[in-house]
């Protein structure tokens, strides 16, 4: 065999491998719960910070009564909430806080329910 084929073949089997490694979705297939768990955070991070908050203040004006319609006021995201989710984001992002917010809604759980752990 010359070397061009070898090298695709090598090439091709590589792929083959690799898209073997993968789940049906096309997410790479992760062994671990923990890895696993990482990997779909990091993807709902990222689709959250793509995510086109002004989205989130759309409504259907048609679906509001005449009487409601008149009274209603459009409201946008404003400087203040993006610091506030741009804070969120970041902190979400602290690993040894998420332990020990884990740890500790654990503890308290045993002794409270989950809406009062969360304050």
């Amino acid at each position: 065999m010359n070397n061009l084929l070898v090298s695709q073949i090598c090439v091709y089997s590589v792929i083959v491998f690799l898209v073997g490694m993968t789940e049906a979705g096309g997410r790479p297939y992760l062994r671990s719960n923990l890895a696993r768990t990482m990997y779909n955070r990091m993807v709902t991070d990222e689709r959250l910070r793509n995510l086109d908050l002004a989205k989130l203040y759309e409504i259907d004006e048609l679906a509001l009564t005449d009487d409601v319609r008149h009274r209603f006021v459009q409201l946008s995201l404003d400087e203040e909430t993006q610091q506030f989710l741009d804070n969120c984001f970041s902190q979400s992002e602290w690993l040894l806080t998420q332990i020990w917010h884990s740890v500790a809604k654990a503890f308290l759980g045993m002794f409270m329910t989950q809406t009062s752990v969360n304050g």
